[in-house]
């Protein structure tokens, strides 16, 4: 083997041999990123997001807690519908009722397989939490309850009382985030039920045509509502006491052979607004639900009980 071949080698295995060191190289030996983390977008709306679920115990040990809750938030027209349906739904400012609050800081945060953080007691999940950011307008999908063999259900329309059984079924509420100029962010919150199989439907928008695949979708446009949020103020959202209709199907889920109500709680984490006295970059920020769902922000305004 000539001078050139031997040093080709060499050279090849050189290479192979850094290559494998750099492959195994641990990543706690690398050096901390020193890029700045992307800022929030001027148009984007950061929402904290947890769903608590009660079982007879924990209902009887919370008491009536919507005393402490804004109901009036809503106008009287659309709450009437909404309690028709078996909704109820109000706004906090800053602290959450005592009850909530002691439900909260009795289990500690893991994470979660979605990224987001878990709270689990002996195998039942109680309470789950995940921190969002919604771009202004954009459809975005939460799981109320997952996809069950059968769901019967009543619903009320103008007064009229209608039964429908869905099948392959999950109630899924669909927010919509619109931040104002003021800081205030004004939520619409869409019941639905998506069931049936998975098909290919085309869908024409923005002059062009797409193809989805999804299943059939039934929209509960009489419980479809608009909420305004400010900085610190929470949303929550249950069935009524007398569980019924809609709400039925959306707050009540099955768990070990036994139902269990439950509690959603939506609260403005941040946002960034754009007015003559606010610059673009302004940003509204407060505080998160633990201290390790929303990095960046101050400590929890869903606090323990003092």
């Amino acid at each position: 083997m000539d001078a050139r071949r031997i040093a080709t080698v060499l050279l090849i295995a050189i290479s192979f041999a850094s290559g494998c060191r750099a492959l195994w190289h641990p990543e706690e030996d690398a050096p901390p990123s020193e890029l700045p983390k992307a800022p929030m977008a001027a148009d984007t709306v950061s929402l904290e997001i947890a769903r608590l679920s009660f079982n007879n115990v924990d209902q009887q040990e919370m008491g009536d807690f919507w005393q402490e809750i804004d109901e009036q938030a809503i106008p009287l027209d659309k709450r009437r519908e909404l309690v028709a349906n078996g909704f109820r739904v109000g706004i906090v400012d800053f602290h959450l009722p005592a009850p909530l609050r002691k439900f909260l800081a009795q289990n500690e945060a893991a994470q979660g397989p979605g990224g987001g953080d878990m709270v689990r007691v002996t195998g039942d999940e109680k309470v789950a939490i995940n921190h969002r950011r919604f771009p202004r307008g954009k459809r975005s999908e939460y799981i109320m309850v997952p996809a069950q063999e059968e769901v019967s259900m009543l619903e009320t329309v103008s007064g009229s009382l209608r039964g429908e059984t869905y099948y392959n079924a999950e109630c899924k509420l669909i927010l919509k985030t619109f931040p104002q100029n003021d800081g205030r962010v004004q939520i619409v919150v869409t019941p639905e039920i998506h069931h049936g199989h998975a098909r290919q439907r085309v869908e024409a928008g923005q002059g062009m045509f797409r193809v989805e695949t999804r299943k059939e979708t039934k929209v509960f446009e009489q419980v479809e509502f608009i909420a305004m949020l400010e900085a610190g103020q929470t949303l929550v959202l249950s069935g009524t006491k007398d569980i019924k209709g809609v709400g039925k199907s959306f707050f009540e889920r099955e768990n070990g052979g036994s139902p269990r109500r439950q509690v959603l709680l939506i609260r403005l984490a941040g946002s960034q607004f754009d007015d003559l006295f606010h610059p673009q970059s302004s940003v509204k920020e407060n505080l998160p639900l633990n201290d390790d769902s929303t990095e960046g922000l101050l400590p929890s305004q869903f606090d323990s009980a003092q």
